[in-house]
This record gives C-alpha cells, structure tokens and sequence, in this order.
C-alpha cells in the first residue's frame, strides 16, 4: 500500500478541536501582539519545522495534506528562507549569517511519504531537508497508518536525491531519558552505526524519540557527542540561535489541518511561546508513538 492510498477515516474528537484552537491561539496571539517578528532578533534565530507524515489523513495532527505541503514547501523557497542542515551548523558555530526567519526542514519517523510524497515536492522548490529515521524499524510495517516504513533501498534512495540528508531518530525509537545510561549510550552509537553502513555516509545528525523534557538529559547529550553526532534536536518548541548548544536544539511542529496563513506564522515564531507548554505538560506529548 503506498503513502497516497490510506486516506483513514478518522473522526475529531473534543481534543483535536481543543489542539487547534489552543495552537490558533498561540499564533495569532504572538502575531498580535508583535511578538513574531522581533524585528530586532529576526536575522538572528531560525527554526527547525517539524514534519513526520505526508498524506490525507485528514483528523490526525502527524500528517500534512501533500497540497499543504506543497504550498508551504513552495512559500520558504520563494522567500529565500530554507537553508541546509550545513548551514545550520554553522550558523550556531557563528561562521554563517542566515536570512531572516530562516528554516530548517525536518521529517522525522523514516516513513514511506518521505520518499513518495515529501521529496518530489523539496525537488521541485529546491528546499533542503533532514529525514531521521529509526534504524531498526527500517522496512517495517507502522501499524494501522496505512503505510510502512522506508526499506533500506527506499532510504538510500532518498539520501541519494542531494536534497534530503538523513539522520539518526534512535535505534529503537524509546525515550532515551527513561534508560540506564549504558543502554542510551549503546542505542546512541548504534543507530548511527547501522544508519552510516547501510547508507555508505556518515550520519551526523539525530533527533529524540518524542523529545519532550524527559526524554533527553545531560548523559544523553554526552552520548551524542562520544557518537560522533555533530548537531542533535529535541521537540521543545522555540528557535535556533548563534552560540545555542548544537547538540540541544529546539524544533516547531508543523501539524496538518492548518491553514498557510498559519504556517507562515509558525514558520515566523508564531508557536515560539508553545514552549511554555511543553515544560509543564511534557506528559501529555507522549500519547502517540510517533511523536517525536
């Protein structure tokens, strides 16, 4: 079954009109009140967007209708405003200025829609992306979704387009923060060792499974270092900026059933303030494996 057919009737419950209109909140708040541009700290900070599915399922938040995305792909390309994970790097390491409201485009979960669905449209805008992928559930079927996981052709397929770089989501998609030390430092250095070999480059980026405030910790980002990664992501919302700490970089979500109005305010810092909510009701983001 490809990414396109599993158009899953889904039905919106209380909670997903609750999501929306607490995050149209958050955006038309930040704008009203100015807070999203920050004029003065526009041409310092970028942000990491945050995609996981691409499809039509149109009720679950984790998938983003191919047209929307499209459509959004299309707006950061003709704005100037997406940049590579190199220039990423670099910009926190102070060696490279980047345009205001920048953006990193990231695909977390390895599945099938990045390949069908999300890399024909950042070929077609010229947009660079970071697909990270769990090294063991490469091939595997995801459950009831409606679509699988890239196998391994699949995945060197995409690594090979030179528009999407891949990086590492854990070898077992756990939270890290919840291991042993030994165990996270083992599932560390092995989803980078697995992902490197099958894909004949080096794997220099990761992201945490859910990433929410206790799913990464101090160790945690020792064993990214001792890895050999050279940049790492959580989930907590917020913005990059120059001297941040590479291995503990925020990410934005981008969910579907939003409008481009929207996404051009989340691309801009509109969900900057959600972060506030990600400290004090980081429990209730893990409801969903395949948050991230």
């Amino acid at each position: 079954m490809t990414a396109t057919t599993a158009a899953h009737v889904r039905r919106p419950g209380s909670r997903w009109y609750l999501k929306k209109a607490a995050r149209a909140g958050v955006m038309y708040g930040s704008w009203g009140v100015g807070l999203l541009a920050l004029r003065r700290l526009a041409d310092i900070s970028v942000r990491a967007l945050t995609y996981h599915r691409i499809g039509r399922d149109r009720y679950d938040p984790f998938c983003v209708h191919p047209d929307d995305f499209d459509a959004q792909m299309r707006l950061l390309s003709e704005q100037g405003r997406a940049v590579s994970l190199r220039a990423i790097l670099d910009f926190v390491a102070g060696t490279r200025p980047l345009p205001p409201n920048a953006c990193l485009v990231t695909i977390d979960d390895g599945m099938l829609s990045t390949l069908t669905e999300a890399l024909p449209v950042l070929t077609r805008w010229k947009v660079p992306a970071v697909a990270f992928a769990t090294a063991s559930l490469v091939g595997r079927d995801s459950g009831d979704y409606g679509e699988r996981y890239l196998t391994w052709p699949e995945l060197r397929e995409v690594a090979q387009s030179g528009i999407v770089e891949i990086g590492s989501h854990s070898y077992t998609h756990r939270s890290l923060g919840s291991m042993p030390v030994a165990e996270a430092r083992r599932e560390l250095a092995l989803s980078r060792e697995v992902l490197s070999q099958n894909l004949g480059r080096d794997v220099v980026a990761f992201a945490y499974p859910f990433g929410t405030r206790g799913d990464f910790n101090e160790h945690t980002e020792q064993g990214l270092r001792d890895a050999g990664y050279s940049i790492g992501f959580h989930s907590l919302h917020g913005a990059i900026r120059s001297g941040q700490n590479v291995h503990k970089l925020p990410r934005v979500k981008v969910e579907g059933g939003e409008s481009l109005f929207q996404f051009s305010l989340v691309s801009r810092g509109g969900m900057d303030l959600w972060r506030a909510i990600d400290n004090t009701l980081s429990r209730l983001q893990r409801d969903r494996v395949e948050i991230a």
